[in-house]
């Protein structure tokens, strides 16, 4: 079948509704860009409910395990061990010797995971967090290497107190120092 031009009038609209969706897309991405940006370093809204970092006067060492980190001073601490008065938060630290690398550890245990992983860097220490958000409770492991000696921080905290210590607990991983 021979091709025939298309009427002056199709390619009129053809032409507007090419011309109208270009101009759509460019006020769109203005807009979108500007609301991607304006809040720049501020942080995301989530992170605005949770309370700041409680003061962390204590400080805990243990030189045979080589660990050293700061804690609330009103916790209870244990051998490895940290707990809020009211029992609403654990902290508990482990060091194991492991020589393999902090990613595939990370790897290994992240089943099930709720929340995207996050990075700290602690004084030049790489530390890896991973979170699990239940009904109950919140559990979450920070991990890091120096060596073949992998330091496992683990915190459980009731739900409903997750906004309150969140930012405490990533306030007590940046000060853990490996001896």
């Amino acid at each position: 079948l021979p091709l025939t031009p298309l009427p002056h009038l199709t390619i009129l609209v053809i032409s507007l509704l090419l011309i109208v969706g270009v101009g759509f897309t460019l006020w769109d991405y203005k807009n979108w860009r500007w609301e991607e940006t304006h809040k720049f370093g501020q942080g995301g809204q989530a992170t605005s409910e949770f309370l700041p970092a409680m003061k962390l006067e204590g400080v805990f060492s243990n030189r045979i395990r080589g660990v050293r980190i700061k804690y609330p001073k009103s916790w209870d601490v244990g051998e490895m061990e940290f707990r809020e008065p009211f029992g609403r938060a654990k902290v508990s630290i482990r060091v194991k010797k492991d020589t393999a690398n902090l990613s595939d550890i990370a790897d290994s245990i992240a089943s099930g995971v709720t929340q995207e992983r996050d990075y700290i860097d602690a004084q030049g220490l790489a530390i890896t967090i991973l979170t699990w958000t239940g009904d109950k409770e919140v559990r979450q492991v920070a991990l890091a290497k120096k060596g073949d000696r992998l330091v496992t921080i683990e915190v459980t905290c009731e739900s409903g107190a997750w906004k309150i210590f969140s930012k405490t607990f990533e306030a007590m991983y940046r000060t853990l120092v490996l001896l």
